[in-house]
């Protein structure tokens, strides 16, 4: 193998390792989210609200899907949060999530 095809495999290497954190961090994030506003809402069955959680992140590309499903749920609740609330909620929990997955990786 020569010097070029050795760089090509670590780049790769590298990338899917990036793709999975990514993927961990997210999930670790959608976690953290669901029990915060599981908490707000009265919702007893974290388990089904959690798979709804993930099933509204993957159901758009980036948060929207998620942030929606969120605003929805805590509207319908009457929580007191605003947009910028729940969007600085998604912001610092996804940093949180990420130093959880750095500190254990």
């Amino acid at each position: 193998m020569n010097i070029f095809e050795e760089r090509e495999e670590a780049a790769e290497r590298e990338y899917v390792m990036r793709l999975e954190q990514s993927f961990h961090i997210r999930a670790k994030r959608d976690r953290m989210l669901a029990l915060w506003a599981a908490d707000l809402i009265g919702r007893q069955d974290f388990d089904a609200y959690f798979g709804e959680i993930i099933t509204a992140d993957l159901a758009e590309p980036g948060d929207e899907g998620l942030f929606s499903k969120l605003r929805s749920d805590l509207q319908s609740a009457g929580a007191s949060i605003d947009e910028k609330g729940l969007r600085e909620k998604m912001r610092q929990l996804l940093f949180e999530a990420a130093e959880q997955v750095a500190s254990s990786g």
